[in-house]
């Protein structure tokens, strides 16, 4: 580390000991609910450790004392009974009940550590609405590092919801004697539908839900039920906030408010539709932090879908607790750091020659393809030697998984004459010459000003890998994959960077490539992008292979029209350069998505749009995690 880079590390220490000295010596901005038994078992969609991470990233970054920290109890069966109809609860923990609520994900897992789990959030929720209500903590957020469940209603659960820990810690504090108003402001991505049906008929509660679409259309006496639809990016998400918030604290005249934090609005959420940024998830908590003023205040974490959902709400948490506001970058971003200390490393002449100065030596078959006209390039991208990539996939980690896999030894072939760009193919050396690795790439200039570098086609393959019913086959593939998704994007992005990309096209022929990409690629044409999300809205209770078929099998319409609705391919961007990130994550680009997505609803074919059944709101979770890490 350099003189510089010491001194930094030295003054960020130093910052984080005043933070952490704050916080000891003060009561802090803010308590803390949490349990280690909130982590359930893994699962396929949801981190379990999700609370851990954001716990440990307050504590580490200094804006967490211990005294900030309570351990809640877990929740009896007589407070769930206050809520929950004694039928349900007694069913609680069936196996057709559970895979109900939280799809085929939970097959095999232990029931009773995701029941006790939930019991504990309860619990924390009770304990946080306790806490709130007190006169210590009027302007003191109470943050349960779990709850917001949001999805579960009286007889029923939902959305990976099996108790309604909002209804039952508000009707644990009516049995006390506490007789103040309520609100609810439910920003999660979906509708908090079992809380608003729970309290349809009680005025002293108000439900604000804003959300992409209605989930159910029961009346209520007091709510205020906003559906934006789907594509929203900050702008109209912060407007529509701006907008509704202040009318429902006037119409609700709350003594206590439920703040539930949802954070799978993200652009990068593994499941969400919408399209806000790390700064829009900020600037949402701190207007309703700003607005909701001198009152009791839980703040709930409830939806976040993917390995990288905790980084939204710890930032927010490090703001309302010490003031600190720092991005945290995704494992997407730490990727990339990893892989640019790799390809620091490299000299021109390790990925340009063959180890050595041997680009001044002209070969026999050099001239032979000068004379012939044919393939007169023998390196890859006009910068690649054969020597250079081998160097490059075994330090990015690419073929040590190769022989992990069974396959020790492996050839690079090069075409650089294909007929639509640059071959590479990694071939088993074996008498089967089983292809594990095709990749082509060329030149791009159509996204004008932009000089691209097209992905015109991408195959890993593990031809001696038989599928399994947990892992399908999708649409396109003939084998399982390889595993090395992240290094090989990683290796081309890095090309990108070295050779002076603007960015990385790539054109999903199949909806669950598009869906495998969306998150780090968005669709060049906004409309493209907001398409996609009427899409997501339109599939809600499928799986992704399933959307993948009902998709390219004309299984969607347009609810206008009645149009079929195909798939169809359409370039996607990865940005690298400044400009080419400027230009497809701006204000601009996503009021293009907003208004684009205004005019489009998609439905399934002979299904009426806004009716779900059971089975569809829990499904809506359901696209696996597991096959957006698969090639």
């Amino acid at each position: 580390m350099s003189l510089l880079g010491r001194f930094g590390e030295i003054q960020r220490q130093a910052e984080r000991a005043g933070r952490t000295l704050r916080s000891a010596l003060t009561q802090g901005q803010a308590t803390l609910v949490y349990h280690l038994e909130y982590a359930a078992p893994e699962n396929a969609v949801i981190d379990p450790q999700r609370a851990q991470h954001i716990l440990s990233y307050l504590r580490r970054e200094g804006c967490l004392a211990q005294k900030q920290l309570r351990v809640p109890e877990s929740v009896g069966l007589p407070q769930l009974a206050l809520v929950h109809d004694y039928a349900y609860l007694e069913a609680v923990g069936e196996p057709a009940l559970m895979e109900r609520i939280f799809g085929e994900q939970v097959l095999g897992l232990d029931y009773e550590r995701i029941i006790a789990s939930q019991r504990r959030m309860v619990g924390g929720t009770v304990l946080a609405a306790r806490m709130a209500v007190e006169p210590s903590h009027r302007g003191r957020p109470v943050v349960n590092l779990g709850g917001g469940l949001h999805h579960a209603h009286v007889n029923r659960g939902g959305g990976f919801c099996l108790f309604n820990d909002v209804a039952v810690a508000v009707r644990v504090l009516r049995a006390q004697g506490w007789a103040g108003r309520v609100l609810v402001v439910d920003l999660d991505l979906h509708q908090g539908d079992g809380t608003r049906a729970i309290f349809s008929a009680d005025e002293s509660v108000f439900t604000f839900s804003m959300h992409a679409s209605d989930w159910e259309e029961t009346q209520a006496v007091a709510d205020l039920n906003v559906a934006l639809g789907p594509g929203v990016g900050d702008a109209g998400f912060l407007e529509a906030l701006r907008e509704q918030l202040p009318r429902a604290i006037r119409e609700a005249r709350p003594d206590l408010v439920f703040y539930v934090a949802g954070v799978d609005i993200a652009a990068d959420d593994q499941i969400g539709a919408w399209r806000v940024s790390s700064d829009g998830i900020l600037a949402r908590d701190r207007l309703v932090m700003d607005r909701l003023g001198d009152r009791g205040i839980v703040w709930l974490l409830s939806g976040g879908y993917g390995a990288d959902a905790w980084r939204h709400s710890a930032r927010s948490l490090a703001w309302l607790l010490a003031g600190l506001d720092r991005k945290i970058p995704s494992k997407t971003e730490r990727d990339l750091r990893h892989f640019r200390r790799i390809a620091s490393q490299f000299t021109r002449g390790e990925l340009s020659s063959g180890g050595d100065d041997d680009d001044m030596i002209i070969r026999p078959e050099d001239l032979f393809m000068d004379l012939a006209g044919s393939g007169a390039r023998r390196k890859f991208l006009g910068f690649y030697s054969v020597f250079g990539l081998e160097l490059a996939f075994e330090r990015y980690g690419a073929l040590p998984k190769i022989r992990e896999a069974g396959f020790p030894d492996v050839s690079f072939e090069l075409q650089t004459d294909h007929p639509v760009g640059e071959r590479l193919r990694i071939v088993t050396k074996d008498d089967r010459r089983d292809v594990l690795l095709e990749l082509v790439l060329r030149e791009n200039l159509s996204v004008t000003p932009y000089r691209m570098l097209s992905v015109e086609w991408l195959l890993l393959q593990n031809p001696r890998r038989a599928a399994s019913p947990l892992r399908p086959l999708l649409p396109g593939q003939q084998h399982p994959g390889l595993g090395i998704l992240r290094e090989v994007v990683g290796m081309v992005v890095m090309m990108c960077e070295r050779l002076g990309f603007d960015g990385l096209l790539f054109c999903p022929a199949h909806y669950h490539v598009a869906a495998q990409a969306h998150g780090m690629l968005t669709f060049i044409d906004p409309r493209e992008e907001a398409r996609y999300s009427a899409i997501g809205e339109a599939i809600t209770g499928l799986s992704l292979s399933q959307a993948t078929q009902v998709v390219q099998g004309g299984g969607l319409e347009d609810a206008r029209t009645g149009e079929v609705v195909r798939w169809h391919a359409v370039p996607m961007v990865f940005p690298v350069s400044e400009a080419c990130k400027a230009q497809f994550g701006s204000d601009a680009y996503d009021q293009a998505v907003h208004d684009a997505a205004r005019d489009l609803r998609f439905q399934r074919r002979g299904q009426a749009r806004g009716q779900f059944r059971d089975q569809d709101r829990t499904s809506w979770y359901q696209a696996p995690i597991a096959y957006l890490q698969r090639e």
